[in-house]
Order: C-alpha cells, then sequence, then structure tokens
C-alpha cells in the first residue's frame, strides 16, 4: 500500500526529511506500520526522489517546501544532527510535531534552543530512542518498576561490535564524518537514554575516555565512560567498534545490579533474572536484522513511537521521550566527550 493510498478523517500526515537508511525506515512506518498515520511526504537527500516513488507521495525539493505543505502535521527529522537544530525550529515555527532522530542535537544548547522553540509554537517534541518501545528493554523496566531487584545501584552498559555498521550497504557515510556525528554519540545516545530511564535518575558527574586500536573510520571507535547519578547509583557504559571475532554478542546489552536482585537485558535478545541461586530467562525478544529497513519486528519498536507522538499531539501531553529526555540525554553524551579531551571529570548541572 501507497503513501497516497492510505488516507482518510482521522489520520496524522507525516512527512520525512532526509532519505537514508533511517529516512525509508521512517518512511516505512509512517505509510505502513501505523494505523492513524500516512505518509504525505518526504525530502531531502539523493534518495529523495526513489523514496518518493517507492511509497506514492509527493516529493518536495527542500525542508521548506515540506514544512510549508498543510498536509504535513508531524515531520520526522532523520538528517546527519548537524543540521537539527536548524530543521527543528524551522519545523517549529511551522507549526508542525517533531520527532527527532537521535542524538537530538550535537550540544545541550542546541536541545534547548530547540525545546524553546517548540514550546513556543505549541507543538510537540520527541526524540527517537526505539528502544524505550522494544520488548526486551520495556520487559526488564517493567521489572525494575515493580521493585523486582529492589532500588537499582549499579548499571554496565556494553557494545562491543566487530566493525562499524556498513555503510557501503546504507549508504550513509556521513555517520564516518565526526563532524556530522561523533562515534560515542552514535551509540551513546541509545546507552545513556536506556541507563537514564532504567536507574529512573539524572547524572551528576561523568568521567570518560576514547581510544581506536585501529585504522579504519570512524575515529576514536572504543570508549569507556563512568557516571555517577544523583541518587548514589553508578554506570559504566563501554563501548567499541574494535573487538575482534568471535565478539561478544550484541550491540548494546544491559547489566542491571539493585539491592535484592540483577537483571541482565540484551536489548536485541534475552532478558534474565537474577535470583538467589543464579539467573533464568524470563523473557527472549524475537530475533531480527537491524539493518532491514523494512522488517516488521524491527519496526515495531518505532511504529509505536510514532504512535505515541500522534497522541500526545492530539491530547496536548508530553510524548513518553520529549525534548527534555533528548536534552539530558545530550548532556551526558557532551560531558563525555568533554572528560575524554581533557582527562577530567565534568560535572553535569
Amino acid at each position: 500500500m501507497t503513501g497516497s493510498e492510505r488516507s482518510g478523517e482521522g489520520m496524522t500526515g507525516v512527512g520525512v526529511l532526509g532519505s537514508g537508511f533511517m529516512g525509508r525506515t521512517w518512511s516505512e512506518v509512517a505509510a505502513n506500520h501505523v494505523a492513524q498515520a500516512n505518509l504525505v511526504g518526504v525530502a531531502g537527500g539523493r534518495r529523495a526522489p526513489a523514496l518518493a516513488a517507492d511509497y506514492g507521495c509527493p516529493l518536495h525539493d527542500s525542508y521548506e517546501s515540506l514544512l510549508a505543505d498543510p498536509a504535513v502535521e508531524v515531520v520526522v527529522l532523520t538528517t546527519p544532527p548537524a543540521g537539527h537544530e536548524l530543521q527543528a525550529v524551522a519545523a517549529a515555527r511551522a507549526g508542525k510535531h517533531i520527532l527527532i532522530e537521535k542524538p537530538m542535537a550535537q550540544n545541550a544548547a542546541e536541545c534547548t534552543r530547540m525545546n524553546d522553540a517548540a514550546e513556543a509554537a505549541g507543538v510537540q517534541l520527541a526524540v527517537v530512542s526505539q528502544h524505550r518501545f522494544r520488548d526486551a528493554p520495556v520487559f526488564a523496566k517493567r521489572l525494575l518498576d515493580d521493585g523486582v531487584i529492589g532500588r537499582v545501584t549499579m548499571v554496565r552498559a556494553i557494545g562491543p561490535e566487530m566493525g562499524f555498521w556498513d555503510t557501503s550497504k546504507t549508504q550513509d557515510q556521513w555517520k564516518l564524518d565526526p563532524a556530522q556525528q561523533t562515534t560515542y554519540a552514535s551509540w551513546g545516545a541509545h546507552a545513556c537514554d536506556l541507563v537514564r530511564w532504567f536507574i529512573g535518575d539524572e547524572p551528576d558527574l561523568a568521567f570518560a575516555l576514547f581510544e581506536q586500536y585501529g585504522a579504519a573510520d570512524p575515529p576514536l571507535r572504543s570508549a569507556m565512560a563512568t557516571y555517577h547519578f544523583k541518587g548514589g547509583a553508578m554506570a559504566q557504559l563501554w563501548m567499541s567498534y574494535d573487538i575482534p571475532a568471535p565478539g561478544l554478542g550484541s550491540g548494546l546489552q544491559f547489566q542491571l545490579v539493585g539491592t535484592d536482585g540483577m537483571i541482565d537485558c540484551d536489548a536485541y535478545g534475552a532478558v534474565r533474572l537474577g535470583k538467589g541461586e543464579g539467573f533464568s530467562v524470563v523473557f527472549e525478544q524475537a530475533a531480527f536484522d537491524p539493518l532491514d529497513p523494512v522488517s516488521g519486528p524491527r519496526l515495531a519498536a518505532y511504529a509505536a513511537e510514532l504512535t505515541d507522538l500522534i497522541g500526545a499531539a492530539r491530547d496536548g501531553r508530553p510524548p513518553l521521550v520529549s525534548g527534555a529526555e533528548g536534552l539530558a540525554t545530550t548532556a551526558m553524551l557532551e560531558a563525555a566527550e568533554l572528560s575524554a579531551r581533557t582527562r577530567q571529570a565534568v560535572p553535569l548541572p
């Protein structure tokens, strides 16, 4: 079914800015995976004409044209983070609700200006954090909220990858340019957001070290960052794209330690509960290909987040992953980047 074939009263028109891997992902979501959404336009990037043709929706020659289209009620920004502030502020001023791919922006100051623009315009702004809507992390969070392991005291998040993702396949070569997005921000936007979500608190101190073990781009492919949280919890984040075969499992894993037990959560696999004598598998995430832009099991989490934003826009409530959440995560990324440059601990406001 093409975007133009899905229409009717009660549908929310979605425009997608950016035509790379995530542009196709969100176009597929809006066109075919959210009952109350309709893909009504795309713009930006060399693949935009093919994307518009594939989904039978209008092609716009600029983001200004996309934002000027009255059929567009929600705009999804899938462009490089360096352009997010300009595009989000313009979208807010055009009266569009906004969903922004992570990281939200390149620094906290940009995020603040984006949030201010959305508030002034009376529109909702959400930041993509699909793992908050994915079954395995959601199950782990439910255990935490139910007090199954008591108060969370320590968290370890790891992302051990055997090389960076294949940009020749996704054709998103801009991800190799640290001026567009640093390697830590690419992975850390996921990990920092989920660590904050799992702990239910905000960090007040960061210390990080970045290194590289090999010549391949992007630079600084390995990072170890430690965060202290206001309530006393500690979190250690280890990212590396320099892991040799056979590897160490998926690219997003969490060990959550509480006062009364532990949870091991693979965002792409099993959730294990550790109580008493050992661990037991309490949930298993359905397998999917993370590099397939039209995989139904992969897209379910994205569809849930778009559904949440549409509901937030209609009800006048903040989305579950709001601009304030995106700002807090970006502040964690920015603090770690500064710490790695200065070799000093960095306080967070």
